[in-house]
């Protein structure tokens, strides 16, 4: 996609992956709409957005869809029309399954499961009326395997892999396309506010993430794979390379995995 002149709508703005692709599109000449539940914080990240008035800020959470409509009615009363919507917001996890409560496990579930395809049922009314628009899914590449400390977190985006395959399929005969962007590690707050196996905030950066590619440079490949229209990306350092080993090796993957991941 030509992002020019284009209205891309992002979730999970405020920080990380979701600002620097804020900043990424807007350069590229993209109207931005962002959201997440920290109206400063969101503001800041536009200000830093090239032509900042050409965006706008749309806060609330996510995890309330019934707010999902009035989202969307707000953005076409400004754009007129939207033809793209990037899926990133989401939580992290940094608890094993014998210390997970319930609760955490299904908190974990409704941000990054079910509020994306709540979302992305809203929209995709709007683009399949047009017969144009972009679903950006920002999975993982733990949408392929998993690691100990991180299995709610992993189910919930192996969900959203089995879901917009599922849609893709679906949309063959349309114009309406998905891409799929699944990071691996990058350099971002996400361990910081992960949860814990009792809910709280883990609270501190862990070694993968801190030594990580940067945001940034993150943005830079995700928006060049988007332009060409790439159905599903892998981007991070060595670890992006985890999911083939997988389908090769999945028992060499599976001795190793306890080893070289830490407690962290």
């Amino acid at each position: 996609m030509d992002y020019k002149g284009k209205t891309v709508w992002i979730t999970g703005a405020s920080s990380g992956i979701g600002a620097a692709l804020c900043a990424e599109m807007a350069s590229k000449g993209a109207n931005i709409v962002l959201t997440a539940r920290r109206e400063a914080e969101l503001d800041r990240v536009r200000m830093r957005c090239e032509r900042p008035n050409d965006h706008m800020c749309l806060p609330f959470d996510v995890t309330h869809t019934k707010s999902h409509e009035s989202a969307l009615e707000s953005i076409l009363n400004r754009f007129g029309s939207l033809d793209s919507v990037v899926l990133n917001a989401g939580i992290g996890q940094r608890g094993s399954v014998v210390e997970s409560t319930k609760e955490v496990e299904r908190h974990i579930m409704e941000v990054n499961y079910f509020s994306t395809t709540e979302l992305a049922k809203t929209v995709l009314p709007h683009f399949l009326q047009r017969n144009a628009g972009q679903f950006v899914v920002v999975s993982s590449v733990m949408g392929f395997i998993s690691t100990p400390r991180r299995a709610t977190y992993a189910a919930s985006k192996h969900a959203l892999q089995g879901y917009f395959e599922g849609l893709r399929a679906e949309l063959s005969k349309t114009n309406v396309s998905i891409s799929m962007i699944c990071p691996g590690y990058i350099q971002t707050n996400i361990s910081i506010s992960s949860k814990t196996g009792t809910g709280d905030t883990f609270g501190s950066m862990d070694s993968q993430h801190a030594t990580a590619m940067g945001s940034d440079v993150f943005a830079q490949k995700a928006v060049r794979g988007l332009e060409k229209g790439k159905a599903v990306m892998f981007i991070g350092g060595p670890e992006r390379f985890g999911p083939l080993l997988a389908r090769i090796s999945p028992r060499l993957v599976r001795f190793l995995i306890p080893k070289v991941i830490t407690r962290e």
